[in-house]
């Protein structure tokens, strides 16, 4: 859609508009995308005009939409399925916007990686780790173990760099004089298959109520292909997002199922989440600055029913909370939930939970 005609206010209410869709269907998040881009150049001009008064605002837009490039740079040619090309592209343009945002750098290694590209990986890498050590911005900081992996992919792609020089040197015409004395490569093999061990082993993190550890994504096909019984599992798979319980996989658009995992994370029959704890997966507020209230009931009804179709609706139980209508998973109910431990939005669980 062309959206050059439209006036900035226009662009104001098709973005509550779209935000306010019952399901994001393929596409939903590369339009919000195109609708932030077109609010961000609209904005960038006014205050270049000396217009300052919209200076907060554009910065705000700006927040915005780095938000979606990350968040969602994975899910935007359909609405469960990860694409790494758009993803790329996505996070590439975040970077643009924000060119020190260490996960944004870390997903780019993570792809570049993944795509046997070492010189790009080895480049982003870097800066991922760079970046952290004076990045302010919680929410795009590496976590623990992610910096870790970090640093291991780094060390395994430069390793790959220096293996295939050693392959190309091996090639050369050398004169027997000129040979190097001693060469040896072999250590470079057995360090490579080291790291790949361990980052294999350590892909994903499987967390249930106490416990939070590391596996391979054998692993985690191994849980998804012979769940536990009575147990809620939320997999945050390769290709698609599902969860199970005592039948086949279902699966989730990833708002719902960002949503589900916060609430299990995160909420407690103590301390119950309200439209205030779950403002980061909104895109839309009210006069308060918080998200509207009708909006916050809306995506729990919606969350309802999906796992309504394996007879867990009522798992969702409201509540008050600080004046506030609240909702926390029934504790009786066991969970497991995997992601991978380049998931952006992986660090304030990880780092909650370690700490407990």
């Amino acid at each position: 859609m062309r959206m050059k005609g439209f006036t900035l206010e226009q662009l104001e209410d098709m973005e509550i508009e779209w935000l306010q869709k019952e399901e994001q269907k393929d596409g939903f998040y590369s339009q919000l995308i195109n609708i932030y881009k077109e609010m961000y150049r609209r904005l960038i001009l006014l205050v270049r005009k000396d217009q300052e008064q919209y200076k907060e605002y554009m910065q705000y837009i700006e927040k915005r939409l780095i938000d979606c490039y990350i968040k969602y740079g994975t899910y935007l040619k359909m609405s469960q399925v990860k694409d790494d090309r758009t993803a790329i592209s996505s996070l590439k343009n975040a970077i643009t916007l924000d060119k020190h945002n260490p996960i944004a750098h870390y997903r780019l290694g993570f792809l570049s990686y993944k795509a046997k590209d070492y010189v790009q990986a080895v480049k982003y890498f870097h800066a991922a780790i760079d970046s952290q050590r004076f990045y302010q911005i919680r929410q795009y900081q590496l976590n623990e173990q992610q910096l870790f992996h970090a640093h291991m992919y780094l060390t395994n792609s430069a390793l790959y760099v220096a293996n295939q020089s050693y392959q190309d040197m091996e090639r050369l015409k050398w004169r027997d004089s000129e040979q190097l004395q001693g060469y040896e490569v072999s250590p470079i093999y057995d360090t490579l298959s080291q790291n790949e061990n361990y980052l294999r082993s350590h892909a994903f993190y499987s967390v249930t109520k106490n416990q939070v550890r590391t596996c391979s994504l054998e692993a985690c096909d191994e849980i998804v292909e012979h769940p536990p019984k009575h147990t809620l599992v939320l997999c945050f798979g390769d290709r698609e997002v599902f969860y199970i319980f005592n039948g086949e996989p279902i699966a989730l658009s990833i708002d719902l199922a960002d949503i589900l995992r916060h609430m299990l994370l995160m909420c407690s029959i103590d301390k119950p989440g309200t439209r205030i704890t779950f403002r980061h997966y909104f895109g839309s507020f009210g006069k308060d600055g918080e998200v509207v209230g009708a909006t916050f009931r809306k995506s729990i009804s919606r969350l309802r029913s999906r796992l309504d179709q394996m007879g867990l609706k009522d798992a969702i139980i409201q509540t008050r909370h600080l004046d506030e209508t609240a909702y926390y998973f029934d504790e009786n109910i066991p969970y497991l939930i995997l992601y991978r431990v380049d998931d952006v939005v992986a660090n304030e669980y990880i780092s909650l939970h370690s700490s407990n």
